[in-house]
């Protein structure tokens, strides 16, 4: 197993000769300077888009630890992806007239209401804008593919993964989180669009509890009560929301090395837009990273075989587009303009292929407004009045 610093314990970080392949870039938003390592594989080519994988470190931990630890450095390099594994900022909180430094947190929505007052992690701490400016400075630097850009975090990078795709899902693929679940400030929100989602979850974790999301601090043993939903919770948010279906998939891995633990996991599949919901249990499970040789599963390989399996395949759309059609400008901003054959219908969806307008068409030109979508990749879908349809993609830009 590997352990990930989440409280107090701040790691100095010291760019090592490891470091050179994962360059620490910066980035100015919400009028403060933020950091990230930037990790592009040698096997990167832009003629072909580059899938992303944003990692989130748990409280109290570096970006660089975390690069260094998880394991995803060598899936990224192998598969081609680009990873981005960006540092949060430090937090405080105030318990029993105590002011406790945190160390770094996520703006995730981690809130508990005890008798004496309201505790949230950074509640001012616009995240979600973050990570979104740096995969829009991606875009403008590297082929990416955005169709298929992934998130996964340990205990609040979890946490943050899970805001993440609630409030800017319609520019992810799927999220998986681990030992971190849907903050309480954010679990009765609607997400903006359906996603596949994965959560690991230990049933022995007295840091996150199983059971309803209680947290624990480390080094000073004082229960602060629930921060969020609980690991069953998470995974019924998700599933229900998507619509998966109801009886799982169920697959128990092999009980092998002498750890004391047992992993299975439940995939609901079936959801709206070929979504799906996988949940790995861990009986006995701490609040730790497992891996393997010392445990039966790799945590960052069943993240990314399940970010793996939804895969967004562009070919699909390639091969039905209409050569009828244009439209431009692409990307776009304010406004785009369909010409072609006489259309009956034309439909603007987002990425995953949630159909966001559907507006009745009798010409052989038409114009959408933008205004009230964000930036992000879309499909534009026309019906021609001879029944035949075709589906191109538009990037808008704001």
């Amino acid at each position: 197993m590997r352990k990930f610093f989440t409280f107090f314990f701040l790691v100095v970080i010291c760019l090592t000769t490891w470091s050179q392949t994962h360059v620490a870039k910066t980035l100015s938003y919400g009028g403060t300077v933020r950091q990230y390592l930037e990790y592009v594989p040698d096997s990167y080519d832009n003629t072909h888009p580059a899938p992303v994988l944003f990692c989130l470190h748990g409280l109290g931990d570096t970006m660089t630890n975390f690069a260094q630890s998880s394991g995803f450095t060598e899936i990224a390099e192998e598969h081609g992806w680009i990873m981005i594994t960006p540092q949060a900022l430090p937090a405080n909180i105030s318990v029993l007239g105590m002011d406790i430094p945190m160390g770094a947190a996520w703006g995730a929505g981690v809130k508990a209401t005890t008798l004496l007052s309201t505790i949230e992690l950074n509640p001012n701490v616009d995240d979600v804008g973050f990570l979104m400016a740096i995969l829009d400075n991606l875009v403008a630097t590297y082929n990416i593919d955005q169709h298929n850009v992934f998130t996964t975090g340990f205990s609040i990078g979890g946490f943050m993964a899970n805001r993440l795709a609630i409030a800017a899902g319609n520019r992810l693929r799927a999220i998986a989180s681990v030992s971190g679940t849907i903050g309480n400030a954010i679990n009765t929100n609607m997400p903006v669009a359906h996603i596949s989602a994965m959560h690991i979850h230990g049933t022995a974790d007295s840091t996150i509890a199983y059971t309803d999301g209680s947290y624990t601090m480390s080094l000073i043993p004082i229960p602060i009560g629930s921060v969020g939903l609980g690991a069953e919770a998470t995974v019924d948010y998700w599933k229900n929301y998507n619509s998966c279906d109801a009886t799982p998939i169920v697959t128990n891995f092999s009980n092998c090395a002498n750890d004391g633990l047992t992993f299975s996991k439940y995939l609901y599949e079936n959801g709206y837009f070929d979504t799906k919901t996988a949940f790995i249990k861990v009986v006995g499970g701490a609040h730790e990273w497992y891996s393997t040789p010392a445990n039966d599963i790799d945590y960052a390989t069943e993240i990314y075989n399940f970010f793996a399996s939804c895969l967004y395949d562009d070919t699909k759309i390639e091969e039905n587009e209409s050569a009828d059609w244009t439209i431009y400008p692409n990307p776009a901003t304010d406004v785009v303009w369909i010409e072609g054959e006489k259309m009956a219908q034309v439909q603007l969806l987002n990425s995953i292929g949630q159909i966001m307008t559907t507006i009745p068409c009798t010409d052989t030109h038409f114009t959408i407004h933008l205004d009230d979508y964000a930036t992000g990749l879309y499909l534009i879908r026309t019906t021609s009045v001879n029944g035949q349809s075709g589906c191109k993609r538009l990037i808008i830009n704001k």
